[in-house]
């Protein structure tokens, strides 16, 4: 039986990404492709996402004007 703590539950899908935001998965996917948000591409196609990258990545900007605004200039 595994742990639901361990490193691996950490990596999730665009959709489960949207669900712990409360978001569509067409809005998670926006985010990463402004690069909002880091993820993990495997085979070109393959899109998943660490939750404390994301977390962290979303904190910072929330804590940096700066950051946010250049996102929605270049969004």
């Amino acid at each position: 039986m595994q742990n639901n703590t361990s490193k691996e539950s950490d990596i999730v899908t665009p959709a489960e990404l949207a669900a712990d935001y409360k978001t569509t998965k067409p809005t998670a996917l926006s985010w990463y492709h402004k690069g909002l948000i880091p993820a993990v591409v495997a085979d070109g196609r393959i899109i998943r996402f660490s939750r404390a990258e994301v977390s962290k990545a979303l904190a910072l900007r929330a804590n940096n004007p700066d950051l946010a605004e250049r996102a929605r200039v270049h969004a």
